[in-house]
């Protein structure tokens, strides 16, 4: 139970459950006048960066494709060139149904390939063919779209990536917003295709980069950490509700040998981390940080992958699904704002309980909690600002390499 956690401030009610992170909402004001240091004390400013510079909510749209990969900066120096061809590869486990749509033409060619190492390769034989391009030599000419599909798209996207061509990985929210707004009466995976080639076309989507092996390994080890502990809580919920002692046995049996493997691969993640420099010296840095512990750093660092790709604080936030959503219109609808909980809900999870932990042994999270409180805010209000609030530490220690320094933050 989490209500003891926060004694001193407010009572909890124990109803949230680490696979789950509850509904609140943030409390909203209407704003005055803008000076140049508002008090909006829930959206601090991460560490290192100017408590005024991250008052400002980061657009809702950059947490969409963060799920992914960076935010579009189509407008930023470092964005690629225009690509002369645009194809939408529309993803299954078994087959790849691919468009290509023509520069400055509206025509489309179109093409089912297996979900294979032979489909690759002819994959890129008929996008040479199609586009009429030397791929060895201008390989930027030829912009490739997919959806997320359970990873399905992974291995054609690196195949593509690795190939030299531009590979971008969209959210299926903005592919299935951008089909409305086209008024699209039908869906197949060829009218798929079409879309997302056309959708490449005029939306010019971030790069995908591959996450680094080190990386993904220690996302997937986490990943399957979870799984497990997830079963293990099933099978404990089993073991209570079961009166036949054959099945109590069977089940203890099965969750010994669970408890067995949680071990096993903590260890591993441990010696994961410990044998990669950055890995490991990421984590210490995470670990000076008031509560966050070893698992928590870990989940962090796997989840979040390489903070040099988010430009700010906030948009590491935005990539947890940790900004707020807004829904105002004319005089009569004004809704409370809550998280948009739009991003990477086993982010949001990792911090449930190690913000409430902060809030009573971090004195920068302290400090917030306690101006909440005196403004009458709820108790959630509280935690999904702690959350922030924290996410906003992790990324300053990463992204300046200091560990924390609470000195940093006003009001402690």
């Amino acid at each position: 139970m989490v209500c003891n956690l926060l004694r001193g401030r407010s009572e909890l009610e124990g109803r949230a459950t680490c696979a789950m992170v509850p509904a609140w909402e943030f409390s909203h004001e209407p704003e005055k006048k803008r000076s140049p240091c508002p008090p909006f004390i829930a959206f601090e400013s991460e560490q290192h960066l100017s408590a005024c510079d991250a008052l400002i909510v980061e657009p809702a749209f950059i947490s969409l494709d963060l799920a992914m990969t960076a935010p579009d900066r189509s407008n930023s120096s470092d964005s690629v060139p225009p690509a002369a061809h645009h194809v939408g590869i529309d993803v299954s486990k078994a087959s790849l149904e691919i468009a290509l749509i023509r520069s400055e033409e509206d025509d489309f060619a179109s093409k089912t390939v297996s979900n294979t190492e032979d489909g690759f390769d002819e994959l890129l034989n008929w996008i040479e063919t199609q586009a009429d391009v030397r791929l060895e030599e201008n390989p930027e000419q030829v912009h490739v779209c997919l959806e997320a599909s359970g990873d399905y798209q992974r291995p054609a996207a690196r195949f593509l990536q690795k190939s030299g061509l531009t590979v971008s990985i969209v959210n299926p929210l903005r592919t299935s917003a951008y089909a409305e707004s086209q008024l699209n009466r039908s869906k197949t995976d060829k009218v798929d295709a079409r879309l997302l080639a056309r959708f490449c076309r005029r939306e010019e989507p971030s790069p995908w980069e591959p996450a680094p092996s080190e990386q993904k390994s220690l996302k997937e080890m986490t990943r399957g950490l979870e799984q497990l502990k997830k079963e293990r809580d099933r099978l404990k919920n089993q073991i209570r509700q079961s009166e036949n002692p054959t099945v109590t046995s069977s089940l203890g049996s099965v969750l010994e040998s669970i408890n067995e493997q949680i071990d096993q691969l903590e260890d591993q993640v441990d010696k994961h981390v410990e044998s990669t420099d950055t890995l490991a010296r990421n984590r210490n840095l995470l670990e000076t940080i008031p509560g966050v512990g070893s698992t928590t750093a870990a989940l962090v660092l796997a989840e979040l992958g390489d903070h040099e790709r988010f430009e700010s604080a906030r948009q590491a936030a935005a990539y947890a699904g940790l900004t707020p959503s807004h829904h105002e219109s004319g005089s009569s609808v004004h809704r409370k704002p809550r998280l948009s909980k739009v991003g990477n809900s086993r982010l949001r999870r990792a911090l449930y309980f190690p913000a409430i932990a902060a809030l009573r042994c971090n004195a920068a999270v302290e400090a917030l909690g306690d101006r909440l409180a005196e403004r009458g805010k709820e108790k959630m209000v509280i935690i999904g600002a702690a959350m922030r609030k924290l996410l906003h530490i992790c990324y300053g220690v990463l992204k300046n390499q200091s560990s924390f320094d609470p000195s940093l933050h006003p009001g402690t």
